[in-house]
């Protein structure tokens, strides 16, 4: 009898153990949460943004100058800046786990007009990995980049995906403030694997 019961305690420990881990793995950043902070190191483009002003949406890029997919979707996510600006939308592409941060102006500056929105580089003086790395894309649980988070005129994350997949009909939707951020959150969350 004693040898069962500690086999079960035994057993009901190693459970409520193995759905800790699972649990803090979990990503903490989704659709429909609010967004994190800006925290870039330097901004090495364009007018630096230090806060999500009410009445403007945000498309916060992850990149990196040695990421051949990032390349390919820069033009479109350009394309998709000037097309929205005037309407309230910022685009900010964040450097991310750059090998080599001196490379990224050279690279900005070579891109010319493919590449004009705000350019920022992350900070990695607490952590190697960088600081917006960490509170956006490892809180999200993105492993991958390019990476982008459509943050809407609210400041909460609206979408969040390959940029390359973000549909035009969500911008205008979110600019207008018509997106169902509620519906969205319940789409993100189905479509996470568990």
């Amino acid at each position: 009898m004693r040898i069962s019961l500690l086999k079960w305690s035994s057993a009901a420990w190693a459970l409520v153990a193995g759905m800790t881990l699972v649990s803090a793995a979990a990503p903490s950043l989704k659709v429909g949460d609010p967004a994190p902070k800006l925290a870039p190191g330097k901004w090495v483009q364009g007018e630096p943004v230090k806060e999500f002003e009410k009445g403007k949406a945000y498309i916060v890029e992850f990149w990196a100058t040695w990421c051949p997919p990032c390349r390919a979707s820069i033009p479109h996510l350009n394309e998709t800046y000037n097309k929205f600006k005037d309407k309230g939308l910022v685009v900010i592409g964040q450097d991310c786990w750059e090998r080599d941060d001196a490379l990224v102006e050279p690279f900005i500056k070579k891109m010319g007009e493919k590449m004009t929105y705000r350019v920022a580089l992350d900070d990695k003086t607490d952590d190697k990995k960088g600081r917006m790395a960490k509170t956006w894309m490892e809180a999200a649980g993105r492993d991958g980049i390019p990476s982008a988070f459509l943050v809407d005129t609210k400041g909460i994350v609206a979408w969040i995906g390959h940029p390359m997949s973000l549909k035009e009909e969500v911008i205008e939707a979110v600019l207008a403030g018509t997106y169902d951020i509620n519906k969205a959150a319940v789409s993100y969350k189905t479509q996470q694997p568990d």
